[in-house]
């Protein structure tokens, strides 16, 4: 059974209404932003470009807000309190569903890393086999792409043994260890570790959906000056993060720093290498890919993440101004979202 990610009808419409439609005059060289992600790791890229004073550079005052896991996602946004928020594209265009109208504005990770790792003494060894099974999740919003992979399986979160069962995920892989759970959502550059586990990926049924995206409200995005502000903390950005994935020890000490503990830093420094596969080189959402990732969430009938197409989720404006011509295009070195 999936968790609603906005309750209490959300977040308060009136706020929002007045938020949205006010453009942020008072700040006009500053931004907050709001982070995502447990591990230090899923935020380099911006701690990297605070410290190596890439921000500075663009002439930007940057306020770099710690990932809340009890909050609501964009409550921070919705408030006033942030200019962008980090946040998996599916969780956005479900709150911009809810009355929440956030643009994207920029595509960090090209490429998706939500898994699942099951044990295999359970009889799973491929998605075939989830019938019946018990899955871990972290909900807040992440149970979204699990559940238009479920869709794309015919699979349903009842509990019944034709579909599955979502429980709240502990941390790390203990509820595989305790045999609480036949599968976990897990990360691909955190993986879980041990004898007798099977990694499975979305990509294999074409239900894989974009993540880590950067999502503004309209009001932030008034006028020309606003986008060039904008291009500027996303050039500064991408360039924190290359040499985050390009340096993952150094940087892994840098976000973490003086006398890091060797575990936590080997940690960060291995999800770091793991990253690299997913980062985007410019920032600039794929059309393509954002089609797929729409059609995978309004698949499943009336299960459906998505029950509308979403307008006007999206802007290439502010990533067209922060790469030069030739390199605005989105990459296609990488395989398209399947």
């Amino acid at each position: 059974m999936t968790k609603p990610l906005f309750p209490a009808a959300a977040l308060v419409l009136a706020l929002i209404s007045a938020l949205v439609l006010a453009a942020p005059t008072a700040r006009a060289e500053a931004l907050a932003v709001q982070l995502r992600g447990r591990a230090p790791a899923e935020s380099a890229g911006f701690l990297v470009a605070q410290a190596r004073g890439y921000y500075a550079e663009e002439g930007l005052t940057v306020r770099l807000l710690p990932a809340d896991e009890a909050a609501p996602p964009f409550e921070t946004l919705a408030r006033g309190e942030a200019d962008l928020a980090v946040a998996w594209m599916p969780i956005a265009l479900v709150a911009r569903e809810n009355g929440l109208p956030v643009v994207n504005i920029a595509q960090v990770f090209a490429r998706p890393a939500l898994r699942l790792t099951c044990l295999r003494e359970t009889g799973v060894t491929g998605a075939a086999d989830l019938r019946g099974k018990t899955i871990g999740s972290w909900f807040g919003g992440t149970e979204y792409p699990l559940q238009a992979w479920l869709n794309r399986l015919g699979l349903v979160a009842d509990g019944s043994l034709s579909g599955v069962t979502l429980l709240a995920q502990w941390p790390g892989a203990e509820m595989l260890r305790q045999k609480q759970a036949a599968c976990i959502s897990t990360l691909s550059h955190d993986p879980a570790t041990g004898e007798g586990l099977v990694e499975l990926d979305p990509q294999e049924q074409g239900a894989a959906v974009l993540e880590d995206g950067l999502y503004v409200l309209p009001g932030t995005l008034a006028g020309p000056e606003a986008e060039a502000r904008l291009a500027r903390f996303l050039r500064a950005s991408m360039k924190g993060w290359r040499e985050a994935v390009a340096a993952p020890e150094d940087s892994a000490r840098l976000i973490l720093g003086p006398d890091p503990d060797p575990g936590a830093l080997q940690r960060q420094a291995g999800m770091l290498r793991g990253i690299a596969g997913l980062l985007s080189a410019t920032g600039a959402l794929d059309e393509a890919d954002y089609r797929r990732t729409v059609e995978t969430l309004r698949s499943g009938g009336d299960r459906a993440v998505l029950r509308r197409d979403p307008q006007g989720a999206f802007t290439a404006a502010v990533s067209d101004r922060a790469a030069p011509p030739a390199a605005a295009a989105p990459d296609r070195d990488a395989a398209p979202l399947r």
